[in-house]
Protein backbone atom coordinates (compact mmCIF):
# COMPACT_ATOMS: atom_id res chain seq x y z
CA UNK A 1 0.00 0.00 0.00
CA UNK A 2 1.84 3.44 -0.73
CA UNK A 3 1.65 6.27 1.90
CA UNK A 4 -1.37 8.09 2.56
CA UNK A 5 -0.27 11.78 1.63
CA UNK A 6 -2.32 14.64 3.18
CA UNK A 7 -2.14 18.22 2.10
CA UNK A 8 -3.15 20.95 5.14
CA UNK A 9 -3.02 24.66 3.61
CA UNK A 10 -4.85 27.75 4.47
CA UNK A 11 -5.92 29.70 2.04
CA UNK A 12 -7.14 33.79 1.87
CA UNK A 13 -10.54 34.29 0.50
CA UNK A 14 -8.42 35.50 -3.00
CA UNK A 15 -6.81 32.45 -2.41
CA UNK A 16 -3.17 33.04 -1.49
CA UNK A 17 -0.48 31.02 0.83
CA UNK A 18 0.50 34.24 2.11
CA UNK A 19 -0.06 38.19 2.64
CA UNK A 20 2.54 38.55 -0.05
CA UNK A 21 5.47 38.21 -2.08
CA UNK A 22 8.08 35.93 -0.06
CA UNK A 23 6.43 36.70 3.00
CA UNK A 24 6.01 34.51 5.72
CA UNK A 25 2.91 32.28 5.67
CA UNK A 26 2.68 32.45 9.63
CA UNK A 27 1.20 35.82 9.05
CA UNK A 28 -1.70 34.27 8.60
CA UNK A 29 -1.67 32.42 12.19
CA UNK A 30 -2.42 35.83 13.46
CA UNK A 31 -5.77 35.14 12.64
CA UNK A 32 -5.87 32.24 14.01
CA UNK A 33 -7.92 31.51 17.70
CA UNK A 34 -6.59 29.17 19.99
CA UNK A 35 -9.67 26.74 18.98
CA UNK A 36 -8.10 26.37 15.18
CA UNK A 37 -4.65 26.40 16.18
CA UNK A 38 -5.45 22.95 18.83
CA UNK A 39 -7.44 21.33 15.92
CA UNK A 40 -4.32 22.37 13.75
CA UNK A 41 -1.51 20.70 15.67
CA UNK A 42 -3.82 17.36 15.96
CA UNK A 43 -3.98 16.64 12.70
CA UNK A 44 0.01 16.59 12.69
CA UNK A 45 0.07 14.37 15.67
CA UNK A 46 -2.22 12.35 13.57
CA UNK A 47 0.81 11.39 10.87
CA UNK A 48 3.80 9.79 11.04
CA UNK A 49 5.72 12.09 9.22
CA UNK A 50 5.40 16.16 7.78
CA UNK A 51 6.99 17.52 4.89
CA UNK A 52 7.74 20.78 3.71
CA UNK A 53 10.36 22.04 0.83
CA UNK A 54 13.51 23.88 1.20
CA UNK A 55 11.37 27.84 0.51
CA UNK A 56 9.12 27.33 3.46
CA UNK A 57 12.12 26.85 6.05
CA UNK A 58 13.72 29.49 4.12
CA UNK A 59 11.12 32.21 4.59
CA UNK A 60 8.70 30.91 7.96
CA UNK A 61 11.91 28.96 9.78
CA UNK A 62 9.31 26.48 10.72
CA UNK A 63 9.71 24.23 13.52
CA UNK A 64 7.20 21.38 12.38
CA UNK A 65 6.31 19.79 15.84
CA UNK A 66 3.18 19.24 18.03
CA UNK A 67 2.99 22.33 20.81
CA UNK A 68 -0.78 23.28 21.45
CA UNK A 69 -1.77 19.65 21.39
CA UNK A 70 -0.74 16.24 23.12
CA UNK A 71 0.43 13.63 20.24
CA UNK A 72 3.79 12.85 19.11
CA UNK A 73 6.17 14.59 16.94
CA UNK A 74 5.75 13.19 12.89
CA UNK A 75 9.00 12.78 11.43
CA UNK A 76 9.76 15.94 9.70
CA UNK A 77 11.23 15.49 6.06
CA UNK A 78 12.73 18.77 4.09
CA UNK A 79 12.79 18.95 0.13
CA UNK A 80 15.79 20.59 -0.88
CA UNK A 81 16.85 19.40 -3.92
CA UNK A 82 20.31 21.71 -4.03
CA UNK A 83 20.71 20.68 -0.32
CA UNK A 84 20.56 24.59 0.29
CA UNK A 85 19.42 25.57 3.56
CA UNK A 86 19.92 28.14 5.97
CA UNK A 87 22.40 25.83 8.61
CA UNK A 88 20.54 28.16 11.55
CA UNK A 89 16.88 27.14 10.94
CA UNK A 90 14.88 25.67 13.91
CA UNK A 91 14.18 22.39 12.28
CA UNK A 92 18.48 21.85 11.94
CA UNK A 93 18.94 22.86 15.70
CA UNK A 94 16.25 21.94 17.98
CA UNK A 95 17.43 18.16 18.59
CA UNK A 96 14.16 16.57 17.14
CA UNK A 97 14.79 14.12 14.07
CA UNK A 98 14.76 15.87 10.36
CA UNK A 99 14.87 13.96 7.12
CA UNK A 100 16.81 16.10 4.35
CA UNK A 101 15.66 15.00 1.43
CA UNK A 102 18.12 16.67 -1.69
CA UNK A 103 18.79 15.58 -5.37
CA UNK A 104 21.96 14.31 -7.50
CA UNK A 105 22.82 17.86 -7.84
CA UNK A 106 23.34 18.68 -4.28
CA UNK A 107 26.90 19.65 -3.90
CA UNK A 108 29.04 17.89 -1.30
CA UNK A 109 30.11 20.86 0.71
CA UNK A 110 25.73 21.85 1.48
CA UNK A 111 25.53 17.77 2.23
CA UNK A 112 28.11 17.92 4.69
CA UNK A 113 27.31 20.45 6.25
CA UNK A 114 23.60 19.66 6.84
CA UNK A 115 24.95 15.87 8.17
CA UNK A 116 27.28 18.14 11.14
CA UNK A 117 23.86 18.91 12.28
CA UNK A 118 22.45 16.44 14.94
CA UNK A 119 19.67 14.58 14.74
CA UNK A 120 19.76 15.57 10.56
CA UNK A 121 19.69 12.76 8.41
CA UNK A 122 20.53 13.84 4.37
CA UNK A 123 19.52 11.45 1.67
CA UNK A 124 19.48 11.65 -2.18
CA UNK A 125 16.67 10.87 -3.86
CA UNK A 126 16.34 12.23 -8.13
CA UNK A 127 18.93 13.79 -10.20
CA UNK A 128 17.52 17.61 -10.87
CA UNK A 129 14.73 17.26 -8.46
CA UNK A 130 13.81 15.15 -5.79
CA UNK A 131 12.28 12.19 -6.94
CA UNK A 132 9.14 12.35 -5.05
CA UNK A 133 7.29 9.28 -6.16
CA UNK A 134 10.69 7.05 -5.48
CA UNK A 135 10.99 9.34 -1.77
CA UNK A 136 7.81 7.53 -0.96
CA UNK A 137 8.78 4.25 -1.71
CA UNK A 138 11.46 5.04 0.91
CA UNK A 139 9.31 6.47 3.27
CA UNK A 140 7.41 3.30 2.74
CA UNK A 141 10.24 0.92 3.53
CA UNK A 142 10.66 2.86 6.70
CA UNK A 143 7.76 1.77 7.71
CA UNK A 144 6.11 5.35 7.32
CA UNK A 145 2.22 5.00 6.76
CA UNK A 146 0.72 8.19 6.73
CA UNK A 147 2.28 11.93 5.90
CA UNK A 148 0.93 15.63 5.92
CA UNK A 149 2.57 17.92 3.49
CA UNK A 150 2.37 21.71 4.86
CA UNK A 151 4.58 22.81 1.72
CA UNK A 152 4.30 25.63 -0.04
CA UNK A 153 2.49 26.09 -3.93
CA UNK A 154 5.72 24.54 -5.28
CA UNK A 155 6.17 21.69 -3.44
CA UNK A 156 2.33 21.02 -3.68
CA UNK A 157 2.27 21.04 -7.19
CA UNK A 158 4.46 18.95 -7.29
CA UNK A 159 3.03 16.14 -5.28
CA UNK A 160 -0.49 16.49 -7.45
CA UNK A 161 1.24 16.55 -10.31
CA UNK A 162 2.96 13.17 -9.22
CA UNK A 163 -0.62 11.97 -8.27
CA UNK A 164 0.40 11.21 -4.92
CA UNK A 165 -2.41 13.26 -2.86
CA UNK A 166 -5.02 11.25 -1.46
CA UNK A 167 -6.68 14.02 0.86
CA UNK A 168 -6.72 17.67 0.59
CA UNK A 169 -7.51 19.60 3.89
CA UNK A 170 -8.10 23.22 3.56
CA UNK A 171 -8.99 26.08 6.26
CA UNK A 172 -10.16 28.78 4.79
CA UNK A 173 -9.56 32.26 6.67
CA UNK A 174 -11.86 34.70 6.27
CA UNK A 175 -9.24 37.69 5.22
CA UNK A 176 -8.96 38.84 1.58
CA UNK A 177 -4.91 39.30 1.18
CA UNK A 178 -5.05 41.83 -1.91
CA UNK A 179 -1.65 41.33 -2.75
CA UNK A 180 -1.77 40.02 -6.50
CA UNK A 181 2.11 38.58 -5.94
CA UNK A 182 1.61 36.30 -3.02
CA UNK A 183 1.61 32.43 -4.00
CA UNK A 184 -1.58 30.78 -5.03
CA UNK A 185 -2.38 27.46 -3.98
CA UNK A 186 -0.27 25.76 -6.63
CA UNK A 187 2.68 27.01 -8.61
CA UNK A 188 4.71 24.91 -11.24
CA UNK A 189 8.08 24.50 -10.55
CA UNK A 190 9.00 25.00 -14.18
CA UNK A 191 6.97 25.52 -18.09
CA UNK A 192 6.90 21.64 -18.66
CA UNK A 193 5.70 21.35 -15.06
CA UNK A 194 1.40 20.71 -15.44
CA UNK A 195 -1.28 19.11 -13.69
CA UNK A 196 -4.04 17.05 -15.24
CA UNK A 197 -7.94 17.73 -14.92
CA UNK A 198 -8.23 16.16 -11.70
CA UNK A 199 -11.58 15.15 -9.84
CA UNK A 200 -12.21 15.37 -6.00
CA UNK A 201 -15.45 14.64 -3.51
CA UNK A 202 -15.48 17.01 -0.54
CA UNK A 203 -16.40 14.90 2.11
CA UNK A 204 -16.45 17.03 5.51
CA UNK A 205 -17.19 20.88 6.20
CA UNK A 206 -17.08 22.46 9.14
CA UNK A 207 -16.03 25.56 11.24
CA UNK A 208 -13.21 25.62 13.79
CA UNK A 209 -13.04 29.06 15.72
CA UNK A 210 -14.48 31.13 13.28
CA UNK A 211 -12.68 29.16 9.98
CA UNK A 212 -14.15 27.23 7.28
CA UNK A 213 -12.55 23.54 6.77
CA UNK A 214 -13.12 21.73 3.72
CA UNK A 215 -11.83 18.20 3.57
CA UNK A 216 -11.22 16.63 -0.07
CA UNK A 217 -10.78 12.72 -0.99
CA UNK A 218 -9.63 11.78 -4.40
CA UNK A 219 -12.21 10.37 -7.18
CA UNK A 220 -9.20 8.80 -9.25
CA UNK A 221 -10.81 6.93 -12.40
CA UNK A 222 -9.66 3.21 -12.11
CA UNK A 223 -6.53 1.81 -13.48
Amino acid sequence: MPIEITTLSELTIDGKLSLGRDASSKGLFNFYGDELRVWFHKQRAQHDAIMVGAQTVRTDDPELTVRYSEGRNPLRIVTASSGELPLNARLLNDGNPTLVVVSQRASLSAVNALRQKPHVEVIACGDERVDLPGLMTLLRERGLRTLVAEGGSRLLHSLFEAQLVSTIIIKHLPIISGALEAPNYLRAEGPLSYLALSRWRITEWFVVGGVGISIYRTERAPS
